[in-house]
């Protein structure tokens, strides 16, 4: 996910009524303020706002992240919206990672260590795990599949995925 700013407020029901004449997008209004467009089916998500700010999310790499951007960009420029340079950062990314065996998770959130993780099958069907020597979140299913998120870094998506291995080897 990433964000950045037009440096100017713009007029939202115009601006989409503006990119509907132009592309074949799609789009939907949340609010006067908050509109999320896709330019392309099944592209990215791109939230703007009526502050001029906006998101992009769904991408699969950081290089698609800042295409991304570009595009959006280009198609408000071709519909006459006149800005000035465009701050943007990559704010967040998901990793995913497949250990290709299921795990007990009530084992494994002893074996973690109670205090660096959180179990309550009740409310959320997986371990969400903060080793505290990275500064990643896990989020761990039984299936084996596992979301790491806090980091840009995919090297510390990676050392983080390294780490969980060796845990579970453990178990073994």
């Amino acid at each position: 996910m990433g964000s950045g700013e037009l440096g100017r407020e713009i007029e939202l029901s115009e601006v989409i009524e503006a990119l509907f004449a132009e592309f074949d997008i799609e789009a939907k209004t949340h609010s006067d303020s908050i509109a999320t467009i896709r330019l392309e089916d099944g592209g990215p998500a791109h939230t703007l706002y009526r502050t001029g700010a906006f998101q992009i999310r769904g991408t699969s790499n950081r290089e698609s992240l800042f295409e991304a951007k570009e595009d959006l960009l280009n198609a408000l420029r071709k519909i006459g919206v006149e800005f000035g340079p465009v701050p943007f950062r990559q704010n967040n990314a998901v990793y995913l990672a497949d250990f290709g065996t299921e795990i007990q998770l009530e084992t494994l959130a002893i074996h973690l260590g109670l205090e660096n993780v959180e179990y309550e099958p009740e409310q959320f069907p997986g371990v969400i795990y903060r080793p505290p020597e990275l500064g990643t979140v896990m989020l761990i299913f039984a299936s084996g599949k596992t979301i790491i998120s806090g980091t840009i870094n995919r090297e510390e998506a990676e050392e983080s995925e390294s780490h969980l291995r060796d845990q579970l080897q453990q178990l073994d």
